[in-house]
């Protein structure tokens, strides 16, 4: 993926050089509705756009990673079936991971792509991509970690990055209500510039995508739980600008609000091998035979996964940003975290939550 991903930098910078006809006529076309995207409706006296508004950036980047789940079930003498286990007692899942990188990015005209290199733990994906406009914007994360460490209530079982993968993917998009005084991308990237202090109500529509699979922790021996959900939000941002906006702090909350939730839980069965991620009818009717459990055990145990209806909930994210200018050259920190939780009515409950932290040394052309 990051070899992929390193060709597309190189013809974004060369294209304005290199390209011609009616290709070159498409690029400036696209460069142009870029650049419109960062002056529109501003107010000069408060946000302007640099000079020399693109950047190249180099920096490190560490997150944390959160997974959370508490299974409830309905067996008679489960203790027979999962050693440890009482009636009518529950699972609890608790895994995590620690991430660090060094980040290459380039940010043209508010379209910010990031490039990750790792440098401690182990993933097998990760990407960003983001539209910074003043008025409204974009952005969207995929990550594949494989590298979680936990912990489960139930007997000595232990949960390590041999037997448990996530994948988080968001697609977000805001919408500044006050865009004339206040730029959000000035604030957390410093690809604008805040000249004096100001603050907006932002409106935001998410969507979350969470993945969670982990092999020998339940009958079926492989268990994967995805959740889906859509969220609005309504949240508040502040820039506290110094100096003509050369120093910028920057916070904002943003409470998002469910408008859909589902959640789908897949098994299977594998001897020594972590299973495909295509699941299928045979999978699961081999899962089921190779297991202790009666077709009626069985129903019973993954009842709160397979049947219950989800319940509004009510997520957040929340970030921290200070970026200092030396004319070309920039240095920004940026902190954020995400909450996004899951329930049901038959009290099955799963939680990600992340939080990450970058420090970037960015300079202008």
């Amino acid at each position: 993926m990051k070899k992929a991903l390193l060709p597309v930098v190189l013809m974004m910078i060369s294209l304005p050089t290199f390209a011609g006809g009616g290709f070159k006529r498409a690029w400036n076309s696209f460069n142009a509705w870029l650049e419109r995207g960062q002056r529109a409706g501003i107010d000069t006296n408060y946000v302007q756009v640099p000079t020399l508004n693109r950047q190249i950036y180099v920096g490190s980047y560490a997150y944390w990673q959160s997974f959370q789940m508490k299974m409830p079930f309905e067996v008679e003498d489960v203790s027979t079936i999962v050693p440890g286990l009482n009636d009518r007692d529950h699972y609890r899942i608790q895994a995590h991971t620690w991430q660090a990188e060094i980040d290459l990015g380039i940010d043209w005209k508010g379209l910010a792509l990031e490039l990750p290199i790792p440098i401690r733990n182990d993933y097998l994906t990760s990407f960003g991509l983001a539209k910074n406009g003043n008025v409204w914007g974009a952005r969207f994360r995929f990550k594949h970690l494989k590298d979680m460490k936990g912990t489960c209530n139930i007997g000595d079982l232990q949960i390590d990055r041999d037997n448990n993968t996530i994948d988080i993917f968001y697609l977000e998009a805001y919408y500044v209500l006050m865009h004339k005084k206040f730029s959000l991308a000035a604030g957390l990237y410093s690809d604008m510039l805040q000249l004096r202090s100001a603050g907006s109500p932002l409106i935001y529509a998410n969507y979350y995508h969470s993945r969670y699979d982990v092999e020998t922790l339940f009958p079926a021996n492989y268990d994967s739980f995805r959740t889906n959900q859509v969220s609005i939000g309504a949240g508040y941002a502040y820039n506290l600008a110094f100096l003509r906006g050369r120093l910028v702090f920057h916070a904002s909350v943003v409470p998002m609000f469910s408008v859909y939730n589902h959640l789908k839980h897949h098994v299977g069965y594998v001897e020594g091998l972590f299973p495909s991620r295509e699941q299928s009818e045979e999978a699961a009717a081999a899962a089921k035979a190779a297991s202790n459990l009666t077709e009626e055990q069985w129903n019973d145990f993954y009842y709160s996964a397979d049947q219950g209806s989800a319940r509004f909930r009510v997520n957040v994210f929340a970030r921290f940003a200070a970026n200092y200018s030396f004319n070309r050259f920039i240095l920004t920190l940026l902190c954020n975290y995400r909450r996004f939780a899951y329930s049901n009515n038959l009290n099955l409950q799963i939680l990600n939550q992340e939080a990450d932290i970058q420090l970037n040394f960015c300079t202008r052309f």
